[in-house]
């Protein structure tokens, strides 16, 4: 069986590799500068000098890395050098996601506010039991729910940092709070793929958003097509610790919607990051496999969320599970910004829209003060549990059943008469077991997904992962 996977991702993995580029992980104890001498001991018959071939390189913490283009030969030879740790292809990464003033707030008493009309995935957070959802009449509860959340805490002392497609920062509903850093995709500013603003609707918009008044920092690591490389995210995560360090004033979180294949690589990257103080918050992905095959989503030092689709309360269809998921949030048709004008509003799924609800909620811990070593198990403490029927887990070993939940404890909002969907738990049990979900090429495979996108939300309205 073990063969058989492995046989399966290296043909998935081949086409994803970019030119002859790979990544070089050096050992701990190891510096560029002392691979850079080993290699003239070692008869790699190149040539030129060996730093003619370096891309790019990556120093922070205890992270030393390079990118290098040579032939695969030469590679074999390199790994016989005893000052690198592991050497991967520079694969592609992908976005998991499918493809004016909206509400009143009220105050609902000194300390807490309500936001009338709010979007479906805001006022779930803010409650403990299920929503009302009529399903000969979908629109009939679009107007009737209320989100509850922290008057005074909103994220004004902390920095989010959205690693993704750019953000459109233009968009009324930001209010002026959303800095453009930096672009790692040569597109320049902006967000011509929409996954980007999505995300940051999500986190911290007016309307939107869960930390409302949070300022967003736009790392731009994603093209158009919502496509990177792992040495790009290398970049990002290089650039997010420094300028979190330089912001001495802010606490700081960063929102991961996409993924790779698992390597160590990006998991000791993401360890660098969670040691330098920020918080890291990963989308599972949509393959509907272990959420432990995907990297960042496997690593220990990030809180990985998974979907659910709130009109059911069960677990979506696409997400990912398992024991490397934390939590999980609304991911099925959540209303975010849209990046093309500023007015319309977007419907998309997937677990890349489920990640930035708690990103939000981290920010709003961090700006109560909370210690960002604190924050991920504060979350899954404060989770609502055994919503999930178990029927709907049963065949998706070790996967937590915990809603994510702001905090604000109160009663839940009353309906009257209030319609809540049946679910057929045998059909939809039959189902999942016979589910087949699509890899890049197109292909199908049973059981498992193995591809690189941007946590897949082309499931349900929209075009994006």
């Amino acid at each position: 069986m073990k063969t058989t996977i492995r046989f399966l991702l290296l043909l998935y993995i081949c086409p994803l590799i970019v030119g002859e580029e790979y990544l070089i992980k050096l050992k701990k104890s190891e510096s560029i500068q002392s691979f850079l001498k080993s290699t003239k001991s070692q008869s790699l018959q190149i040539k030129d000098d060996i730093k003619n071939h370096i891309r790019e390189r990556f120093t922070f913490g205890a992270f030393r890395a390079l990118v290098i283009d040579l032939p695969n030969d030469m590679i074999e030879k390199l790994k016989k050098n005893p000052t690198i740790s592991e050497i991967i292809p520079n694969l592609k990464v992908n976005a998991f996601a499918n493809s004016s003033t909206y509400s009143e707030l009220l105050t609902y008493s000194d300390k807490i506010i309500i936001q009338r009309e709010a979007p479906r995935h805001l006022s779930r957070l803010s409650r403990r039991g299920q929503l009302p959802y009529d399903i000969n009449n979908i629109d009939r509860y679009d107007n009737a729910f209320d989100y509850y959340f922290d008057a005074k805490y909103q994220g004004s002392s902390v920095n989010a940092y959205i690693i993704d497609t750019g953000i459109y920062k233009e968009h009324p509903e930001f209010e002026g709070r959303v800095k453009f850093a930096i672009d790692l995709t040569q597109e320049g500013p902006g967000d011509e793929n929409g996954h980007g603003t999505h995300i940051a609707g999500i986190v911290g918009s007016k309307t939107f958003g869960v930390a409302k008044k949070v300022n967003i920092i736009d790392v731009k690591a994603l093209d158009k097509k919502g496509q990177g490389q792992l040495s790009t995210i290398l970049k990002a995560l290089e650039f997010t610790i420094r300028h979190c360090k330089e912001s001495v004033d802010k606490k700081c979180v960063a929102n991961l919607s996409f993924g790779a294949i698992r390597t160590a690589i990006i998991d000791e990257a993401i360890k660098e990051a969670h040691n330098a103080g920020i918080v890291l918050v990963v989308a599972a992905g949509n393959s509907n496999i272990d959420a432990c095959w995907n990297s960042p989503a496997s690593s220990k030092d990030v809180i990985t969320v998974g979907a659910f689709d709130d009109r059911t309360e069960t677990i979506a269809r696409f997400s990912n599970w398992g024991s490397c998921v934390d939590v999980f949030a609304p991911g099925v048709k959540v209303k975010s910004l849209s990046h093309i004008n500023g007015s319309d509003v977007l419907l998309l799924s997937g677990t890349s829209m489920a990640s930035p609800s708690v990103s939000g909620i981290a920010a709003i811990l961090l700006d109560k003060g909370l210690n960002p070593k604190f924050v991920k198990s504060k979350i899954i403490e404060s989770s609502t549990k055994n919503i999930f029927h178990q029927g709907t887990i049963m065949i998706k070993p070790n996967t937590p059943n915990l809603i994510v939940f702001n905090g604000i404890e109160k009663m839940d909002d009353s309906f009257e008469g209030a319609r809540f969907p049946r679910i057929d738990f045998e059909g939809l049990i039959n189902e999942l077991k016979s589910y087949r979900v699509s890899v890049l090429d197109g292909s199908n495979m049973d059981n498992y997904s193995l591809g690189l996108d941007i946590l897949n939300s082309s499931i349900i309205d929209s075009t994006t992962f």
